[in-house]
């Protein structure tokens, strides 16, 4: 079977609940704070009718977890962002403000709070997670040497506030579990390494350690069901991940 997939998605819940394991949003994990456990979450960059579809899937396996969204005309779908939050998954803002005003960080503060109130009127949003802009020198996260997201009422940034020291992290950033120079940005310094690259390895790593704590990062629009849509998406894939190699060669 073709990996990246929504049967793919399936099968990989299937073995997460086979094996008890305990899945949490951001908010949920930073409240909880558990011991083991998979923390899931989805990077809404483009294509959100894609991130409905994953998360109707989850909603079918009992699973509940966190999508971030960008404020684009590409992700910020607001039918979508009702929906995906009427079944339960927790909203965040996906912020690139800092790399959108070009380093101006009072611009980048401003568009901030306006961007995170205009998702705000549509849901809750009290979590957030920086996008990693590869085609500009700024990382986003900057922003938050100069101020603070928590006078906003934001509980926690994704990666500045979940401790992964001892968490495997796994993204599907450059369409691979594995490591890969096209992941430029989604890095949160953890100390453990698996072995895994294809989804079905994935698969058999976590039902070979379902007490560890696991990271997954995931975009949804990379997860297609058809012939033609998955095969557009791979050829995309390949495409970009071309290009974050060498762009990663300035970095």
């Amino acid at each position: 079977m073709r990996d990246f997939t929504t049967q793919k998605y399936e099968q990989l819940l299937q073995t997460i609940k086979n094996h008890s394991i305990p899945v949490y949003g951001v908010k949920s994990w930073q409240e909880h704070k558990p011991v083991e456990g998979i923390l899931l979450r989805h990077d809404v960059d483009r294509k959100p009718r894609s991130s409905l579809r994953i998360a109707e899937v989850e909603n079918k396996f009992g699973v509940q977890t966190t999508y971030y969204f960008r404020i684009t005309r590409g992700s910020f779908d607001k039918s979508v962002i009702r929906q995906i939050f009427q079944m339960g998954h927790e909203i965040g803002y996906h912020y690139e403000d800092l790399s959108t005003s070009r380093g101006d960080y009072a611009e980048a503060f401003e568009q901030f709070q306006k961007h995170l109130s205009s998702l705000r009127l549509l849901v809750p949003v009290e979590t957030i997670a920086m996008h990693g802009s590869v085609l500009s020198p700024h990382d986003n996260r900057d922003l938050w040497n100069r101020y603070n997201y928590k006078e906003l009422d934001v509980s926690a940034e994704a990666y500045l506030d979940v401790d992964y020291s001892e968490m495997y992290y796994l993204t599907d950033t450059g369409r691979t579990w594995g490591q890969t120079r096209a992941n430029i940005r989604d890095n949160v310094g953890s100390s453990l390494t698996a072995d895994v690259s294809t989804t079905d390895s994935l698969i058999a790593f976590i039902a070979e350690n379902p007490t560890s704590r696991i990271a997954l990062v995931m975009h949804p629009e990379r997860w297609q069901e058809s012939g033609i849509s998955w095969f557009n998406q791979l050829i995309k894939d390949r495409t970009v991940n071309i290009a974050k190699c060498i762009i990663a060669k300035f970095y």
